[in-house]
């Protein structure tokens, strides 16, 4: 009875000792999980003053992706990606992803892996965007840019237009954040 004991308590030992040795593992490799690129532009490319005037009566969609990549010498499964847009100056949300993950991406190791992003940021948002990048004059109404495009078609610089992208990514009970500002046009 004694031995049975002691073989059942030495089975359980090295059992909790080699999963704990996995969990340090993985832990341990986490710093190889990294953020690499990331890439969002509006689906009606904004040109002109007519696109910007588009934008400001129907809404601004996004897509594109941000690329995780994975530096390590295991395979990660990706549970959640939550990664949101704010305003760069009072950081407002402005828009939330709405393309859900359906299921579980895997994270090769030693390989990129590009996880599409998708936005719709609403007319009253994307004019608050346009202020606090400095893209139109911060005094001027939506009504005023709408009814007199031909004044402010000299002010108006897209190059200014950023955002904030703010959220996170889990994989394997593996967190990394993201805070970052993402100019549209460059």
């Amino acid at each position: 009875m004694f031995k049975l004991k002691t073989i059942i308590i030495i089975v359980i030992v090295i059992l909790t000792l080699g999963i704990a040795w996995k969990y340090y593992r993985k832990l341990k490799d986490t710093e190889k999980l990294k953020i690499g690129e990331t890439s969002l532009k509006p689906v009606k490319e904004i040109k002109d003053f007519n696109g910007i005037v588009d934008v400001l009566k129907n809404g601004l969609r996004l897509t594109g992706f941000i690329e995780i990549r994975n530096l390590s010498g295991q395979d990660y499964t990706l549970n959640q990606l939550s990664v949101d847009c704010y305003t760069p100056k009072s950081d407002k949300l402005m828009a939330e992803q709405t393309n859900i993950l359906q299921n579980n991406i895997i994270l090769k190791s030693k390989q990129s892996t590009n996880i599409p992003l998708e936005y719709k940021v609403d007319i009253v948002k994307v004019f608050m965007l346009f202020k606090e990048s400095g893209v139109i004059p911060e005094d001027t109404t939506l009504w005023q840019v709408i009814t007199h495009p031909a004044q402010y078609y000299s002010s108006i610089k897209l190059s200014n237009l950023k955002m904030k992208l703010k959220g996170f990514i889990q994989a394997e009970g593996i967190t990394l954040s993201i805070d970052e500002d993402y100019m549209l046009y460059e």
